[in-house]
């Protein structure tokens, strides 16, 4: 009888580990499944993240010592993109373009105020080019999300969520796509791009002035010093 119960517990073990390394091995599957759909994407991130570039550069020669910093601040954040992306990090990607959003449309507006750079082949070209490759990163956004959607759900399922929860599986990050889903984000308002330019002469002005207050006292505590 005793033998008849340690076969059939043995039994039973080996069937609870069969099942284990079945529902292990689908997960694999399907969390290589996302991995291979975010590639897709990468591929087509790291080319636009080209493109932004090729165009901020034909901006960034009219900037105003005041606007260098716009510059300095997409060369940072556009790095941290393409990292981000090439090494999986949705997350990351998710917020550098959400703060790319937030620089392009004044950079745009820079190279709006020279009409023969933005009518230029160069510049026109860049512009479909970044076109082109936020259709194709919004079709194969749709992929890699559906298949995130998928992942998550498996491994929150009883009795999946254990064996996920044994093999250290979490959740996956959606990916937002702002500047690809948002081409409007692009194309600088007329108001604000005004505003802008009058608060960045403004605060031009406002440091020349600085400056030559600033000469003037030192001049003026140098000639204090000579009369002593």
């Amino acid at each position: 009888m005793i033998e008849v119960i340690l076969v059939g517990v043995g039994c039973f073990g080996i069937l609870i580990f069969l099942w284990i390394l079945s529902v292990y091995n689908r997960l694999i599957m399907m969390e290589q499944d996302v991995m291979a759909a975010w590639s897709n994407i990468d591929v087509v991130l790291q080319e636009r993240y080209d493109s932004l570039s090729s165009m901020v550069k034909t901006a960034e020669r009219f900037a105003t010592e005041v606007e260098k910093d716009l510059f300095e601040q997409f060369a940072k954040v556009r790095m941290a993109a393409a990292n981000a992306a090439s090494s999986g990090n949705v997350g990351g990607v998710n917020a550098a373009e959400g703060m790319m959003a937030g620089l392009m449309p004044k950079i745009v507006a820079i190279a709006e105020d020279h009409p023969e750079v933005t009518s230029g082949e160069l510049y026109i070209k860049v512009q479909e080019e970044i076109d082109e490759q936020n259709e194709r990163i919004a079709d194969r956004r749709e992929g890699y999300n559906s298949k995130v959607r998928n992942w998550n759900v498996i491994i929150q399922q009883i009795p999946t969520n254990f064996v996920a929860m044994i093999a250290g599986k979490r959740e996956k990050e959606y990916f937002e796509a702002t500047n690809t889903e948002n081409p409007d984000l692009f194309e600088p308002d007329p108001e604000e791009s005004m505003a802008k330019s009058r608060e960045i002469k403004q605060e031009a002005e406002l440091d020349a002035i600085e400056h030559e207050i600033a000469m003037l006292e030192a001049q003026k505590r140098l000639e204090e010093a000579r009369r002593k």
